[in-house]
């Protein structure tokens, strides 16, 4: 009897003793500490986890291209999505025809893909014409942001530096643009361009464009044909419509007209575009103020114990 009584208070006593450890304040205040920071992460907002550096696209002869894709992930929460999803939503941004793009290589600061069918090639007096696809790089984000990680992450699809090279060598290249649009180029075959009459260059005219802000881009006849300010000369004369864009304000369209050996001036403000609304799950300050004061009363009463 004695034993059995000599048995059950020892185990009493570590009983007593493993609960007061589950809740003694130098367990719980890193455990309350790291609640509290994951709430504020939920609450606050998607933390910025994808940026897109640079795109590369190289143009074949036969108009497929490769294309170099360098990003980089945070590092807090590199590991926050899955590599699997981050790189379906890619090539889902990237697709231009119905062929999907395929990936030759993937790690975790970039991408090396195949474009079939990027660019349209069609014969010409001098050469060979070049007619790429256009991208709508916001097409993977607002894929992720459909996604179960949108809650905690947020990506930027949108590439800082974006540069497209034809065969022959010549590139263009935009900065910090959503939409990479459709973009025309002749390769030059000398032996064609020699057999081909020299055009009368004094039959044609010009179109000079400057704007309110400046690197807008710039649209003739729905053409890509640069940035702002710009001279687009070997404009054939009569009427054109020029459109102007830049991410964060409102497109504007014109119509003009070209005179032979003449150059049209074009002078526009671009108005700003409506600032996006805020999401209603985005708390406000004071709900924010409330969290904080949750975490004072919180720590007050493990101090007291």
């Amino acid at each position: 009897m004695s034993t059995y009584i000599l048995k059950k208070s020892i185990s009493g006593i570590l009983t007593k003793r493993v609960i007061t450890m589950m809740y003694s304040p130098k367990i719980l205040r890193p455990l309350f500490l790291c609640s509290l920071i994951c709430l504020l992460l939920l609450l606050i907002g998607p933390v910025q986890a994808f940026t897109a550096d640079s795109l590369s696209i190289t143009v074949a002869k036969n108009g497929d291209a490769t294309a170099t894709f360098k990003f980089t992930l945070d590092g807090v929460i590199e590991n926050a999505i899955p590599e699997s999803m981050l790189q379906e939503q890619m090539v889902k941004g990237l697709a231009t025809s119905s062929d999907p793009p395929e990936v030759l290589s993937f790690d975790k600061t970039g991408a090396s893909l195949y474009l079939k069918n990027f660019a349209v090639t069609n014969d010409v007096p001098t050469g060979t014409e070049y007619q790429t696809a256009s991208m709508d790089f916001k097409k993977a984000q607002i894929a992720l942001e459909s996604s179960a990680v949108s809650t905690v992450i947020s990506a930027d699809f949108s590439p800082k530096i974006t540069t497209v090279t034809f065969p022959d060598g010549y590139s263009r290249q935009l900065t910090d643009s959503s939409v990479l649009p459709t973009l025309k180029h002749t390769v030059i075959d000398p032996a064609r361009a020699n057999a081909v009459p020299t055009a009368n260059v004094s039959s044609l005219g010009a179109i000079k464009i400057s704007s309110s802000p400046e690197r807008v881009q710039v649209y003739i006849d729905s053409a890509y044909a640069g940035e702002s300010p710009g001279t687009f000369s070997e404009i054939t004369p009569g009427q054109h419509e020029v459109m102007l864009e830049a991410d964060g304000y409102l497109p504007l369209t014109k119509t003009v007209t070209v005179n032979s050996g003449e150059t049209t001036m074009v002078l526009e403000s671009l108005g700003l575009a409506e600032t996006p609304t805020k999401k209603s799950g985005a708390p406000g300050v004071g709900t924010v103020i409330a969290v904080l004061a949750l975490a004072g009363c919180g720590m007050a009463i493990l101090r007291r114990k």
